[in-house]
């Protein structure tokens, strides 16, 4: 039996714990979009799914991809996969063509499930992906042209019975891809007891119970959706709402809507949701408590502003695809101005200095981290060997961010230490948009940095320089240019055109801290509606 700092799980894989909490019959599990699915109907219509990807010749360790907005056909999905020992693969929304085909190529996917309204976008990537994973659309069959396609409803077939199929807490559940760094985003794998663990994380932050309503703002593709709107719920017994996206507009609507007790923004939703005009209707709601704010998106005083016009403590929490997204958190008994809360048992956390070697407290240094909870953590990072053991080395896993530990173990995040943009929620790669960019004829080369937004977190700046031999192109010709590459988020916001760039003394690389320290400057706006 599986010991968690001293207690027992309920479950210790999806596929239990969808069947244990069967017995809830009738009680809403997940709201989405206005339609209900029952914890009695999660599992009855999750078998259904599983067998009939059985019949697809989907069985254990083999990768069934989604391209989907939230909807409770893609839990469906995932759950079916969580039967059989499938791994589930949600893939980002936003993506078109040259990062789809990266993405779902490195999958390694079987079956790919399309929304017919993202059918676009698969099909243009479609004659550059490698493989050829069987194609199913929730919508309109003929959205993906081809003999092979099939409808959704083909996986939803008559057979309702528990499929037999051997799952254990450490097999791989999900690919969730997180931003890179320096190189293309990386598919970290995760397992079953990873979910299992984050639940009872979120429930202590949370301090939730079976009658509490959980709204999360995010998708299916996000780690914080797949947490704290699908698996944490389903652990404690309550129901989760999801809407197809954020809408400032309809929030508090929703909230009040449905009687949400537990909401989880980011920091860039609270900014949005802050700008609307105060109303005597503004603490007119049920919500007691905000998990999950996401360290260093937007000051401080913004989150300290929304909770003193909601009436919402928000629980601010250090996370991370590959370690969960909880690692750190406050309590509502235990907060410090200024930080991330502390990791209550979870996770053994070090500050290092460039040679890892541990520095004092108050120092800020590397975040390093190690579970204290077997498979709790990731798996690996798929098809990539060398950069797993590196993310390791030394027996820690380096987070690349900046921080600094006080005398009392609450954790301080500082800044980001690897080359990458947090927009809207997102962890843009530079590297990756730099690719996009100088892919085009005229550019000889191009640096990607963030500057600072008017509604928190960064907008993208690219510096360009153009090739002497080629016609200068307009600048919404690069954008256009991205943007057949490249999804919308990463599309650069600013543009500044230069001859050269700032250069390190000792590998002559591009000094991108200078480039950032200069900010916006005298660069070109060229998508000022698009903020």
């Amino acid at each position: 039996m599986i010991d968690i700092l001293g207690r027992t799980p309920h479950a210790t894989t999806l596929r239990d714990l969808i069947v244990m909490r069967a017995s809830y019959g009738d009680k809403p599990y997940l709201i989405c979009r206005d339609e209900t699915l029952t914890y009695a109907d999660a599992d009855r219509l999750s078998n259904k799914v599983a067998n009939r990807l059985l019949a697809h010749g989907i069985g254990k360790g083999d990768v069934v991809a989604t391209l989907m907005y939230n909807s409770l056909e893609q839990a469906l999905i995932w759950f079916g996969c969580a039967k059989i020992g499938a791994i589930y693969a949600s893939l980002n929304v936003s993506l078109v063509k040259d990062d789809m085909c990266y993405s779902l190529n490195d999958t390694g996917a079987k079956l790919l499930v399309v929304d017919e309204e993202l059918a676009p976008a698969y099909n243009a990537a479609k004659p550059d992906l490698t493989g050829d994973p069987e194609v199913l659309v929730l919508g309109d069959v003929a959205a993906v042209p081809g003999p092979g396609t099939l409808p959704f409803s083909d996986l939803m077939g008559d057979d309702e019975t528990l499929p037999d199929a051997d799952v254990a807490a450490a097999d791989p559940m999900c690919i969730v891809y997180t931003g890179g760094s320096t190189s293309m985003p990386k598919g970290v794998l995760v397992s079953h007891l990873y979910y299992i663990a984050a639940a009872i994380r979120y429930g202590d932050i949370a301090e939730a119970t079976e009658d509490d309503v959980h709204f999360a703002n995010s998708h299916f593709f996000h780690i914080g959706g797949q947490q704290f709107a699908i698996t944490s719920p389903l652990y404690l017994g309550m129901t989760g709402i999801m809407e197809k996206w954020f809408s400032a507009s309809n929030y508090w609507k929703i909230i009040r809507k449905y009687g949400v007790t537990v909401i989880d923004p980011l920091g860039t939703m609270m900014a949005v949701l802050l700008r609307a005009p105060a109303s005597d209707q503004d603490k007119n709601h049920k919500v007691r408590i905000g998990v999950g704010i996401a360290a260093g998106q937007v000051r401080r005083d913004l989150r300290d502003e929304f909770e003193e016009r909601f009436g919402t403590p928000m629980m601010e929490v250090y996370s991370m695809t590959e370690m969960g997204v909880l690692i750190c958190s406050e309590r509502t008994f235990d907060r410090r101005l200024g930080s991330c809360g502390r990791p209550h048992g979870w996770t053994e956390v070090m500050i290092v200095d460039a040679d890892d070697n541990p520095v004092p407290a108050n120092t800020t240094g590397q975040i390093l981290l190690r579970p204290k909870v077997p498979n709790t953590y990731m798996i690996e990072y798929i098809n990539k060997p060398t950069e797993t053991l590196a993310a390791w080395k030394n027996l820690w896993y380096h987070s690349g961010d900046l921080g600094y530990l006080d005398d009392d173990g609450f954790l301080y995040f500082v800044g980001r230490e690897a080359h990458w943009i947090r927009r809207r929620g997102e962890n843009v790669s530079a590297f990756e948009v730099e690719k996009a960019m100088t892919a085009h004829p005229a550019v000889i080369d191009c640096a990607v940095v963030g500057v600072p937004s008017d509604i928190g977190e960064e907008d993208i700046k690219a510096y360009i320089q153009l090739s002497e031999d080629e016609a200068t192109p307009e600048p919404m010709e690069l954008v256009e240019w991205c943007q057949d590459r490249i999804a919308f988020f990463k599309v650069p916001r600013y543009m500044e055109f230069v001859a050269d760039f700032p250069r390190t003394m000792t590998k002559n690389e591009i000094a991108r801290h200078e480039l950032r320290e200069r900010g916006v400057g005298d660069a070109i706006d060229v998508l000022p509606d698009n903020r």
